[in-house]
């Protein structure tokens, strides 16, 4: 008898994307949210708003999104599971553990560039019909949703470092794009994001591709016990031929997905046409529209490193055209915790203008050490866009 599976918090992007992908495998998924029907759950038939221990009827798992253990900790589905004795694990842990079978996994870590570089390798396998099994956290548009079920081996997974839930994987080739400072909510300093960072590489099965030109890649590394598996440093071998997405890191990560396509043996042309068509992923310098004769573009980035190369690559693709920037900052530990180099990236930003609104709270609850007179008095001080 296949296990049934409530999924509480079904409407994140990657708790989703694992519901859909083991609803695809044969468990039988159920899941709420307080608003649970959102563009990462339209595949889905019904789903529960609210949490209410009636939705744990006839439950083997509660599979919960990791912030839940702080953030509402009294939560009366999460309560009700430990009292009837129902195991409870993250979404990420259930991947590991149920998920994974039978697979090759190729997991795609770092700060910055995880979604797309995961997207790339996926629209490759594709492309070079090895019919990949993908998860990611957010819209790939061929598609229409975040998440892709093959029937081959291949399992492509984005791996989230915070609240250390990549560790629930041991993949058979890790990417890893960059490491900097992050989820200071959890991360207490860099150190400990690299030491998350090195127990994760130690779980690499075979190959690690890795760009050794980021600092805090090359120092965590560094760390890495000799001939525990293979290291390839694609910054070494970067591409030669251009891309219809802008930006240097755009660079960088297709430079990654080409030693992927090596690795796996897919001929050489096939990557490189592939990567060429390659056109973007949701929420990642996506184009919107037009308004009022201005093209529109939406990007996720929330961490200064993410501003500063996707404003940089905006330039570089209207070299001559005003742009105007709109930034709402993400969590009130972030903000806080990397203010000094939010401020250092404003100041030299080439926008011609722009405009901050409040802090987007995601997880966190406002603890009055960041707000929004705080960010925008400080911003006003120390950069002054005309």
């Amino acid at each position: 008898m296949s296990k049934k599976i409530h999924f509480l918090g079904i409407g994140g992007s990657g708790a989703s994307a694992v519901a859909a992908i083991a609803e695809a495998q044969g468990f039988k998924i159920t899941g709420c949210d307080l608003e649970p029907n959102n563009e990462f759950t339209t595949q889905f038939n019904s789903l529960l708003v609210g949490h209410d221990p009636s939705h744990l009827t006839n439950i083997d798992i509660l599979a919960t999104t990791p912030a839940i253990f702080s953030l509402d900790p009294n939560n009366p589905e999460l309560v009700a599971a430990k009292e009837k004795g129902i195991p409870v694990m993250t979404w990420q842990q259930f991947l590991g553990e149920y998920l994974v079978k039978g697979k090759f996994v190729i997991a795609v870590a770092g700060t910055h560039g995880k979604s797309t570089t995961t997207a790339m390798i996926a629209q490759l396998l594709e492309d070079a019909r090895l019919d990949p099994t993908v998860e990611l956290g957010a819209i790939v548009p061929k598609w229409g949703s975040n998440y892709r079920i093959g029937k081959s081996k291949y399992l492509v997974v984005e791996a989230d470092e915070f609240n250390d839930n990549f560790l629930h994987l041991k993949p058979d080739i890790t990417v890893v794009t960059n490491i900097e400072m992050d989820h200071p909510e959890y991360f207490k300093d860099f150190e400990a994001v690299k030491s998350s960072f090195k127990k994760f590489l130690l779980q690499t099965k075979s190959t690690i591709i890795a760009n050794l030109a980021d600092p805090g890649v090359k120092q965590t590394l560094v760390l890495h016990p000799k001939g525990v598996n293979i290291t390839i440093d694609y910054s070494k071998h970067l591409i030669d031929f251009p891309l219809q997405i802008p930006g240097q890191f755009n660079i960088l990560n297709s430079s990654a997905v080409f030693q992927v396509g090596l690795i796996l043996g897919i001929d050489p042309a096939v990557i490189k046409e592939s990567l060429q068509n390659y056109k973007g992923v949701g929420r990642r310098f996506e184009y919107i529209g037009e308004y009022n004769g201005a093209k529109v573009y939406s990007d996720f980035g929330h961490h200064p490193t993410e501003i500063e190369v996707t404003i940089n690559a905006a330039r570089e693709k209207f070299p001559n055209q005003k742009i105007i920037m709109v930034y709402q900052p993400h969590m009130f530990s972030r903000t806080k915790a990397l203010f000094a180099d939010f401020v250092k990236v404003f100041q030299n930003l080439p926008a011609d203008k722009i405009f901050i609104i409040d802090i987007y709270p995601s997880r966190e609850i406002d603890t009055g050490q960041s707000t929004f007179s705080f960010i925008c008095g400080i911003c006003y001080k120390n950069f002054r866009k005309n």
